[in-house]
């Protein structure tokens, strides 16, 4: 009887520690492995929660033209991601972030890139700058973890960056940019 006892309380605590690791502020991990593996195949498989339905449904819509390639999945498949994207998109997410993002959204906008979004283009946009010499050094928004430690389980708590490029650390010239 003790055993099974701590086997619950353990299973409690368990619960409650992955509860309290959930934040309310992001988006959280993919829930669906057949998306992980199909679309992370070739890219960062981003999270539902990052663009509005309407975007999800233009971007699975075209997969014969996928940014310049052809992403081939089996009809039952795409509906299944289809359903899987737009059940968990940013329109329709509970949390800040996904929030945040669609209040920067256009009314009607259809993005189809994550990046394209100003909520996250217009944020990170300044490191992609060839003069900034922080590190990390980004060489595309598209590589979310570079940055992100956690961006796989859908935490994009802001990162600290090492600035190295004494024009990002003082306001000179053409360089009018704080930090």
């Amino acid at each position: 009887m003790k055993k099974h006892h701590h086997t619950a309380i353990a299973a409690s605590f368990l619960a409650l520690s992955t509860a309290a690791m959930a934040d309310p502020r992001d988006v959280g991990p993919n829930t669906n492995a057949t998306y992980v593996k199909e679309c992370g195949a070739c890219h960062f498989p981003y999270q539902p929660a990052l663009m509005p339905e309407r975007s999800w449904r233009k971007v699975m819509g075209n997969l014969k033209d996928h940014f310049g390639e052809t992403a081939e999945l089996k009809i039952s498949d795409r509906d299944a991601l289809t359903a899987y994207l737009s059940a968990g998109a940013a329109d329709k997410a509970d949390n800040q972030r996904s929030r945040e993002l669609m209040a920067s959204l256009p009314p009607g906008d259809t993005p189809t890139r994550v990046t394209g979004i100003l909520y996250v283009g217009g944020i990170h946009g300044g490191f992609l700058d060839p003069k900034f010499k922080g590190i990390p050094n980004v060489k595309t928004l598209a590589n979310c973890a570079a940055c992100h430690p956690y961006a796989d389980e859908g935490r994009y708590a802001p990162r600290v960056y090492v600035v190295t490029d004494e024009l990002f650390r003082v306001l000179k010239g053409d360089y009018n940019v704080g930090f």
